[in-house]
C-alpha cells in the first residue's frame, strides 16, 4: 500500500475514554515531568527505530480553540509534546487539518508535516495517516494536549513491543485502555486502520481498530517504574485540565 502525506485528525468523541488521572487525583509526591527545556531530559536513552505520531489537527471542540497553539508558560502545547517525545525518537510526524497554522519548532531530529488523508473522521483516521508517512518499524502516537509525556515511558513502551513482537503496546490507566500514549507496529496496523476507517467501521475507534492484532496493555505498576505520577496520561483537552497543569509546574 502506498504511503501518503496527507493530514490531521479533528478528536471523534466516541474515541475520547474518560480521563484517567487528573492533576488532583496523581500522585503528590511525583515530579511533574516538565519539558522545559530538551537538554533537561536527554538523559533518556534513544530508542533506535522509532518515530513519533503526533495528531495536531482537532477540532478542540472542548477547548474552545486550537490546542497545538494554546499557551503554556509561554510556549505553545505541540511544542511541550515535542520536546518531550524528541529524546526517545529519530523522527516526528506532526499531522495537522487541512490549512491548519501550527507554531513554529525547532527540534534536534527531522519534523514532518502531513495534511489529514480523512479530515474530519477522528484520531483513527489522523494516525492512519500518520503512520502512512513513518518509515521505522514503530511508531510512537500522541495527542498534542499531553505536553508532561515521560520519554522514559515511550522508550519502555517501544521495548515491550519489540520483547513481546507486539502490534500495539497500548497502557491501560484508570481501568482504561489509552490508544493515544501507544506504541504501534507500522506494517500491520496501518493496513488494519486504513481498512477500518475507510469502511467506517468499529465507530472510527482507534481501540476497535486494533481487534485482531496482537495488542499488550501495561498496568499501572509497569508505567510507574518510568513515569511515577503517570503525568503522560494527563490531557489539556479544556482550558480547566490546562490550568491544573500549569499548577503541577509551580
Amino acid at each position: 500500500m502506498p504511503r501518503s502525506r496527507a493530514s490531521t485528525a479533528s478528536r471523534n468523541s466516541s474515541d475520547v475514554l474518560p480521563p484517567p488521572p487528573t492533576a488532583a487525583t496523581m500522585s503528590p509526591g511525583a515530579k511533574p515531568n516538565a519539558s522545559s527545556s530538551i537538554p533537561s531530559i536527554l538523559r533518556c536513552t534513544v530508542s533506535r527505530g522509532l518515530e513519533a505520531v503526533i495528531l495536531a489537527g482537532g477540532r478542540s471542540t472542548r477547548f474552545g480553540r486550537d490546542k497545538a497553539s494554546a499557551p503554556l508558560r509561554d510556549r505553545p502545547l505541540l511544542q511541550w509534546v515535542a520536546e518531550a517525545v524528541v529524546p526517545a525518537v529519530d523522527r516526528l510526524v506532526i499531522v495537522r487539518a487541512p490549512g491548519q497554522l501550527l507554531p513554529p519548532l525547532d527540534l534536534p531530529v527531522p519534523v514532518d508535516l502531513v495534511d489529514d488523508e480523512f479530515p474530519g473522521l477522528g484520531p483513527l483516521a489522523g494516525l492512519a495517516t500518520g503512520l502512512a508517512a513513518v518509515a521505522a518499524p514503530l511508531a510512537f502516537a500522541c495527542s498534542c494536549d499531553a505536553p508532561l509525556i515521560a520519554p522514559e515511558l515511550v522508550v519502555r513502551l517501544a521495548d515491550i513491543a519489540r520483547a513481546a513482537s507486539a502490534d500495539v503496546v497500548r497502557p491501560r490507566v484508570g481501568g482504561y485502555p489509552q490508544p493515544l500514549v501507544a506504541v504501534y507496529r507500522v506494517a500491520s496496523c496501518l493496513p488494519a486502520f486504513r481498512k477500518a476507517v475507510e469502511s467506517r467501521t468499529g465507530g472510527l475507534r482507534i481501540v476497535a481498530a486494533c481487534a485482531g492484532l496482537r495488542v499488550v496493555e501495561p498496568g499501572e505498576a509497569e508505567l510507574r517504574a518510568v513515569d511515577p505520577g503517570l503525568r503522560s496520561f494527563l490531557n489539556a483537552n479544556t482550558p480547566a485540565r490546562l490550568a491544573e497543569i500549569d499548577a503541577l509546574l509551580g
